[in-house]
């Protein structure tokens, strides 16, 4: 007897909205309603994490196969918009911190180094990072607050000790879990967006596709 085809779609539908964690730093909050809105839904500036001015770990727990992530930063004391992670407040464009790039399910990491930027970050700066992530169900996003140390030592524990760039000034954890691949990165924030929304639908819609085709063989 075949299955209902609304319980088929449901249940499609409901392995296809796993998400995402930020761990390291600590993300704002975690809410699955809202991580599709600016910082998920967390949109006051917490308590400011102490975060390396040069090399730090940034660290996730991808809920899906295949996704595409990403990072930005914002120098605005209490950053309100997608916009305050473009320019700064004297219209200086900031670069995107991490360049696109996949990972599979499992826990990543990858190291930034935001003083390398050339925005002008010194020890004691006050930044926002935004986490962008996309698993086949439309960009996802948790931020956190940090202020940069030029002498800050990451704990022991959430040291990223793996250095093979992946994109820009990024790098990913080659554990057996964490074999992320390079995207191709695009000058253009909007237009790198907009690939990965198409190659991470993609791979959305196969997964519905064979879930669909395996409950029907049952």
């Amino acid at each position: 007897m075949l299955p209902d085809l609304a319980l088929v779609i449901a249940l499609g539908a409901s392995a296809a909205l796993a998400h995402f964690t930020l761990d390291y730093p600590t993300s704002r909050g975690f809410d699955d309603n809202n991580e599709p809105q600016f910082c998920g839904g967390f949109t006051n500036v917490e308590t400011r994490q102490p975060f390396s001015l040069g090399s730090g770990p940034v660290w996730i727990d991808s809920h899906h196969t295949l996704a595409t992530v990403d990072a930005f930063l914002s120098v605005s004391v209490d950053p309100t918009s997608f916009n305050d992670f473009n320019t700064t407040s004297n219209g200086t464009t900031i670069p995107m911190v991490t360049n696109f790039f996949q990972v599979n399910e499992g826990e990543h990491c990858w190291n930034v180094n935001l003083g390398a930027l050339g925005i002008g970050l010194t020890n004691g700066s006050l930044v926002t990072l935004q986490i962008q992530y996309n698993g086949g169900d439309g960009n996802l996003y948790q931020c956190t607050d940090l202020v940069l140390l030029s002498n800050y030592t990451v704990p022991s524990n959430w040291t990223c000790t793996v250095d093979a760039t992946v994109a820009g000034n990024a790098t990913v954890s080659s554990s057996a879990s964490a074999t992320s691949s390079a995207a191709a990165a695009s000058t253009s924030k909007s237009a790198a967006m907009a690939v990965a929304d198409l190659q991470v639908d993609g791979w959305g819609l196969l997964g519905l596709a064979a879930g669909v085709a395996g409950l029907a063989v049952l």
